[in-house]
């Protein structure tokens, strides 16, 4: 099983499994696409190819370094992520700049995956500059931004970059089905999932995860009142923080892992600070993403609605619950209405990294929409059925 099966049918990693196993790898490299279009699989991937001990620059994916470098647990691989809106200075200075200037720990390649590059502020990248032009012979950076705008000009022509896009529907329903999905599930998963393949296995695969989402979009039935919007609020902001418990678990895990890698050596103190800071960095991403999820679900049903009025069914992403959106699609509900909620949804999902106080996001949100399109207004549509 190739490190690179989850990325079938992306001529963009075709291209980068290419470069890796023939040695033609770059010291630097920037992954752009928008979100869903395998950036993070395909670092992964390249981290896990070049330290490979059994296909080396293939990635078997059943060795323990591949193993450890997919489950993010792999001393030599290092995954910065932003804190709130920015990946800061310090975290440039802290944990990138000393831990390049190193040698690998037990693999071949010491690769850094930076995600959301383009958060980086100024004094960030201008710090990882000078690391990019004088990197040590075994040290990969590998970049994901989906806004190449901003990031500086100096960081990305130091950069090989390489563009990758979404996954279509299609693709993704075939690959499903290959992996145990019904052609039911696959086809909800594919559409709502938008390109995104790992958010489609997740939909299709997981459970929990596609009931949380049905519960989600089934909460504009149960936004009546101020009062109800508090309550759906405060259930979607503790669906959010026991997600982020439960990845605590893996995080301990993980430490156990690591632990027992660096041993009590050279720079494992740093390494265990660094991996401290990232786990905390990671639980509040996770409980953005979350949140986030639940946003765009809430925000994909009224545009379901407004698709569903103007007889253009074809582009519904919430194909399970058609009947209900049908009964609100003729239903007397002003399209002014209906875009605005769906708007509000997005803007507030897009401020999530900006506010400390995601709460009271989700609260305020939430208010909003009962004033914009209370489901009293289906009353005798059939819609409470």
């Amino acid at each position: 099983m190739s490190v690179w099966k989850t990325l079938h049918g992306s001529r963009a990693a075709e291209v980068l499994a290419a470069h890796v196993s023939s040695g033609d790898v770059a010291h630097a490299w920037l992954l752009l696409g928008p979100v869903g279009s395998g950036k993070r699989p395909a670092a992964i991937a390249m981290a896990a190819a070049l330290n490979c001990s059994v296909e080396p620059g293939v990635g078997c994916g059943t060795c323990s370094s591949c193993l450890r470098i997919t489950r993010r647990r792999h001393p030599d691989v290092h995954h910065i992520v932003p804190e709130g809106p920015l990946i800061p200075v310090d975290v440039v200075r802290e944990q990138v700049i000393p831990e390049a200037s190193r040698s690998t720990f037990e693999g071949r390649a010491k690769v850094f995956i930076i995600e959301e590059a383009d958060r980086m502020n100024d004094p960030a990248q201008n710090a990882l500059l000078k690391t990019l032009e004088e990197p040590q012979p075994d040290t990969v950076f590998i970049l994901l931004s989906d806004r190449e705008e901003e990031l500086l000009d100096t960081i990305r022509s130091r950069c090989r970059v390489v563009r990758m896009e979404p996954v279509d529907e299609g693709t993704i329903v075939e690959l499903l089905r290959k992996e145990g999905a019904t052609e039911e599930h696959a086809l909800l998963a594919a559409r709502l999932s938008e390109g995104n393949l790992e958010r489609a296995r997740v939909l299709a695969f997981d459970d929990a995860a596609m009931e949380r989402r049905g519960i989600w979009v089934g909460a504009v039935r149960r936004l009546t009142s101020a009062s109800d919007a508090l309550d759906v609020a405060a259930e979607i902001v503790a669906e959010a923080r026991e997600a982020s418990k439960a990845a605590e678990q893996q995080q301990k895990d993980e430490v156990t892992e690591l632990a027992e890698a660096l041993g009590e050596g050279r720079g494992t103190s740093g390494a265990r600070n660094a991996l401290a800071k990232r786990h905390k960095r990671e639980l509040r991403r996770l409980e953005e993403e979350v949140l986030a999820d639940a946003l765009g679900s809430l925000a994909s049903f009224y545009r379901d609605v407004l698709a569903a009025r103007s007889g253009g069914e074809e582009g519904v992403t919430n194909l399970d619950l058609l009947p209900e959106i049908r009964r609100w699609a003729e239903a007397d509900v002003d399209e002014a209405r209906l875009l605005a909620a769906a708007e509000r949804c997005v803007r507030a999902r897009a401020s999530l990294t900006k506010n400390a106080n995601v709460a009271l996001t989700i609260e305020s949100t939430l208010v909003e929409l009962v004033r914009l399109v209370p489901p009293r207004a289906l009353v005798g549509t059939g819609a409470g059925e």
